[in-house]
């Protein structure tokens, strides 16, 4: 019976050679096609379309949005940064108040005491 497994043939020898031809078959293919200045040049028309279209995709958001009358991204932002300069300003402004106020002895009103304006955002953090 030993003699009959010998003659058989080994089928898993067989196809793992395949299969190591097969891969090195296909990677000299695959590194020829990657080096090649066809798909250089075709990657580079692909990465530009696409690059291309998400410039597109988002101009036509942005006109959407604006003709919908919903505030985009950068309207945001600067309404921050226009309400964080008016609350340093207003900060100056009681600041330099009060200094009068001292000087003068004048009294003072209830809601300068705490000596600078609150944002809405950082009251709501502190009382929440």
């Amino acid at each position: 019976m030993g003699d009959k497994k010998r003659e058989e043939p080994d089928y898993f020898n067989y196809f793992k050679r395949v299969y190591e031809l097969w891969e090195k078959s296909a990677s000299q293919a695959l590194e020829l096609w990657i080096k090649s200045p066809l798909f250089k040049n075709t990657m580079e028309k692909a990465l530009e379309k696409s690059t291309e279209f998400r410039n597109y995709i988002q101009e036509v958001m942005d006109r959407t949005l604006k003709y919908r009358y919903f505030p985009m991204k950068n309207d945001i932002d600067k309404l921050a940064e226009y309400l964080s300069s008016l609350e340093e300003k207003l900060n100056k402004l009681e600041s330099k108040i009060n200094e009068l106020q001292s000087i003068h002895d004048l009294p003072r009103d209830e809601s300068s005491r705490s000596g600078k304006v609150k944002s809405k955002a950082r009251r709501k953090k502190q009382n929440g």
